[in-house]
């Protein structure tokens, strides 16, 4: 054998395959016009999907015995058409990242391979959209129950929210009295969820994660729990807003000319670039009384975002998003950055921030803010 990363299919005496070639090959075909994602099997091509350079896929064929046919999943979803194949027995080492004819090994891989699973069997469709599926993982969770040193904790342990001037952790004073039963007895707010939130000012108050916490070139989900101060507010309040160089990767916020929740996200980090508006109009209380949940989705495998508000995306709440790029700065609770500087200060409280890297199902989303963390089972 020769040094590490040198093939020498001339010598190779284990043949994959009869006629030196090889029974299957699952990966990217470049014949046509355009690339695609291809699965041969005895003589038939499967294709279909559009591969994107720097984005994760999952590739899926099946041969199935008693049908005579081959099937090519991506993403856990059925694409091309179902083709006739006949394979060929194979007696070779099942091989990653290359694949051999008679003239030897040829149409190397380059770029990144990982979860490779071989089955005996049939993969049936429901299947192979769980095998598809990433579970999403917590990035970041503030509970916003408390403050120490001007800073709140993540609950697990990573990075606190430093806040701002202006900002503030307000919680349920200590009392005997009820005010429902004693007429003296002052009313205090009511907190969002739990003990206790955060309060701003709609002047400088912000709180601030470090770290960008979230890759939103990738698949990501951001939840928070946000009740507005004014019923007219001025201007435009963010609640939720990761920066790039020049602009926002993403902003959440409050539009009062149309009285709705706005998820915006710039095709690039550039200002003026063209952008993808998602709105939520649904609120009969303008936005105040007990709050309201937010959430936002991107999944990178099928180039969709959502804009969720308490647990539900309205038919209008999705839009295609095709290259999303990634933020470079702190997530940003509270404001947004808006020329050279920051902006869109939002008055009222927040609570419940969530992120997680990967996208949540319609499923999930009703858990965020709610105090019951999803379980992805």
């Amino acid at each position: 054998m020769g040094p590490p990363g040198r093939d020498r299919p001339q010598h190779d005496r284990r043949r994959p395959g009869r006629g030196d070639s090889a029974a299957f090959a699952l990966g990217l075909s470049s014949r046509g016009e355009s690339p695609d994602w291809s699965f041969t099997v005895g003589g038939a091509t499967v294709s279909g999907g559009a591969p994107e350079t720097g984005e994760r896929a999952h590739l899926l064929g099946v041969y199935d015995a008693e049908t005579g046919k081959a099937q090519l999943y991506v993403n856990g979803d059925e694409v091309g058409h179902p083709a006739e194949a006949t394979p060929a027995a194979t007696a070779g080492a099942f091989q990653i990242g290359r694949v051999r004819n008679g003239s030897g090994y040829h149409d190397r891989w380059h770029g990144e391979l990982g979860g490779v699973r071989v089955h005996d069997r049939v993969v049936v469709p429901d299947e192979a959209a769980e095998l598809a599926y990433r579970k999403p993982s917590l990035r970041g969770h503030w509970s916003l129950e408390t403050a120490r040193d001007g800073t709140s904790p993540e609950l697990n342990g990573s990075a606190p929210l430093k806040l701002g001037t202006g900002a503030s952790i307000y919680r349920v004073p200590d009392s005997s009295c009820e005010p429902w039963l004693d007429p003296d007895c002052a009313r205090v707010p009511v907190p969002l969820v739990g003990d206790g939130h955060l309060t701003l000012d709609g002047r400088t108050g912000h709180a601030v994660a470090e770290g960008p916490v979230v890759d939103t070139s990738d698949s990501f989900t951001v939840g928070v729990v946000v009740r507005l101060a004014d019923a007219e507010p001025e201007g435009p309040m963010t609640v939720l807003s990761l920066p790039g160089e020049n602009t926002n990767a993403f902003t959440v916020r409050y539009q009062p000319e149309q009285h709705a929740w706005q998820l915006v996200m710039p095709h690039k980090d550039e200002r003026g670039a063209p952008e993808s508006v998602v709105a939520q109009m649904e609120m009969a209380d303008g936005g105040e009384g007990l709050g309201h949940r937010l959430a936002v989705v991107y999944d990178d495998a099928t180039d969709k975002i959502k804009l969720y508000l308490d647990g539900r995306a309205g038919a209008d709440a999705t839009v295609d998003l095709s290259d999303g790029w990634r933020g470079s700065g702190p997530l940003q609770i509270g404001r947004a950055r808006t020329g050279d500087g920051w902006g869109e200060y939002l008055h009222g409280d927040v609570d419940e921030v969530h992120a997680f890297a990967g996208a949540l199902s319609d499923d999930d989303i009703p858990f965020l803010g709610s105090g019951v963390e999803p379980c992805f089972c």
